[in-house]
């Protein structure tokens, strides 16, 4: 919720990003006379519905630890057994590089962001589409109705890559925590190490 709506996906050399990176600063002036501020955004149910997107796309394993810390800034509570408990059953619906077959570019033109959220609101799984975001509207607001220009690239919740590819949380006698990306390991590391 804290990027204006479709600006995430945006390829560096494009001339939209020197556009949205104008409406970016803009909007900040704007959202200073709103006293809209950081952490009226970011909330608990913005940090979950990032955990549920960030599953959906295959993101990095380095959102947990980032987003952990900026809920603790904030004083909301965010660690890595809420990485598991809500985005581990959720389903791989972005078909991106490394381990799918398009690029950043592709992924951008099938509708980035929105197009994901759309996808997770179509299926159900986005858990809070009232969640507000940077523009002073909800998330769902923003993407309901965002066209999937290329159903490759971004796939819906019902035919996904993978299904529950989202994040584990793993413990043992070397150490108290450490996340892995599920939907980046092969259904034999699966069966074998995650079968239990």
């Amino acid at each position: 919720g804290m990027q204006l709506p479709g600006s995430a996906a945006i390829p560096a050399p494009y001339r939209e990003r020197g556009q949205i990176s104008y409406e970016t600063g803009k909007r900040i002036v704007e959202m200073v006379h709103e006293d809209l501020k950081p952490s009226d955004i970011m909330t608990r149910k913005a940090f979950e519905n990032a955990i549920v997107v960030n599953s959906a796309i295959g993101g990095s394993t380095n959102a947990p630890i980032h987003l952990n810390a900026i809920a603790r800034h904030l004083g909301v509570p965010l660690d890595n057994d809420d990485w598991q408990k809500i985005g581990l059953k959720v389903p791989l619906i972005v078909n991106l590089q490394p381990t799918g077959e398009y690029l950043g570019e592709d992924y951008h033109h099938a509708g980035g962001v929105p197009a994901v959220v759309a996808e997770l609101m179509k299926g159900g799984l986005l858990p809070h589409p009232d969640a507000l975001t940077v523009n002073g509207k909800s998330i769902g607001d923003n993407c309901k109705g965002v066209a999937n220009e290329n159903a490759e690239v971004i796939r819906s919740v019902d035919k996904p890559l993978k299904a529950n590819a989202g994040f584990i949380n793993l413990r043992g006698n070397l150490f108290d925590s450490a996340i892995m990306k599920t939907s980046g390991i092969s259904p034999e590391f699966r069966e074998r190490y995650l079968s239990n």
